[in-house]
């Protein structure tokens, strides 16, 4: 009854927000389409299908034959957790939760090893962490290694921290295709289940580029809590307040924008949970999970900035 109230209440802001202020509305749709058009699209589309070929081929060993081991003896992954370990922390959002659901879906890891791996590999892509993140909004390149240590260590300590000593089955010795299932067929469903999840990723940024307008609008006389509030609903529009902020030091920024692409927003939140549709694999586990890697990496950021006090060689956000 409360996730229905919860959504009532953000069609009626919408649909008032379009109504009352149709220049605003337009312009925050144009972002969100544009972000979905030259980001995610062209990047996302191709992984979404050749993807979910190589799962339907069985592939998926061949592709994890180096990094296999690697993943089962730190976090008794099987060959396709593997998989989905390196795809998710490669290409962004949703991919690991996508990854996830659709090995639980085809009965390639169980439900147990899904649910784990859904808390640590739905991550922000390197290339939007450097480029996007650090480049482009923070204007720190310098910054660059440490950022990747902390946004990518993190998930991958909370694992640690949370593997209670679990070895998952490797059950893809029960899912052979055979060469006679092999077909275009095949091609054709995994072509279609990738434009119906790149379709629905384009909605969901639609959406919440115009609900974190609506917010500015509301609160933006408030910047600390207006930069808080996007930053959390979504993180390309919080980096982007972030960026052009005054009240913030470069190092408050820094490990800000930390926060906030290690917590991937409730727009991620709600991309994902899109992913997870037909499993039974838990988003209230998911948030759970990203909200501890998040404060695990502000907190590992705040006691690199306490160590660059001792440590003058080390890379130091500038002085604003």
């Amino acid at each position: 009854m409360r996730k229905k109230i919860i959504y009532m209440t953000v069609c009626l802001l919408l649909l008032g927000f379009l109504l009352l202020n149709p220049v605003q509305a337009r312009v925050a749709s144009a972002d969100g389409l544009l972000l979905w058009f030259h980001t995610l699209l062209p990047v996302l589309l191709p992984f979404f299908i050749l993807s979910r070929l190589l799962i339907a081929l069985d592939g998926v060993s061949g592709v994890t034959q180096f990094i296999a081991p690697l993943a089962r003896g730190l976090f008794g992954l099987s060959p396709n957790g593997a998989f989905c370990l390196l795809a998710g922390f490669l290409c962004g959002y949703p991919v690991g939760a996508k990854l996830s659901a659709d090995l639980v879906r085809e009965g390639r890891i169980s439900q147990e090893e899904g649910a784990y791996l859904l808390t640590f590999t739905n991550n922000a892509s390197p290339a939007f962490l450097t480029g996007y993140c650090l480049i482009e909004a923070l204007g720190m390149p310098e910054l660059i290694p440490v950022s990747l240590f902390l946004v990518y260590g993190s998930p991958l300590l909370y694992a640690r921290l949370t593997r209670r000593g679990r070895i998952f089955p490797d059950l893809s010795i029960e899912k052979k295709t055979s060469g006679s299932q092999i077909s275009f067929k095949i091609v054709d469903a995994c072509i279609m289940d990738g434009l119906e999840n790149i379709l629905k990723l384009g909605g969901y940024l639609i959406l919440f580029s115009m609900l974190a307008k609506l917010l500015l609008l509301l609160i933006g006389s408030l910047p600390l809590c207006s930069c808080v509030a996007v930053g959390l609903l979504e993180i390309t529009n919080g980096l982007s307040i972030i960026a052009h902020t005054s009240f913030l030091t470069k190092r408050a920024a820094w490990v800000l924008s930390l926060f906030f692409v290690s917590f991937g927003g409730l727009s991620g939140a709600a991309q994902t949970e899109s992913m997870l549709l037909g499993t039974p694999l838990s988003v209230p586990d998911y948030l759970k999970a990203k909200a501890c890697t998040a404060l695990l990496t502000a907190c590992l950021a705040l006691l690199y900035l306490g160590l660059t006090d001792l440590l003058p060689a080390l890379p130091l956000p500038a002085a604003p």
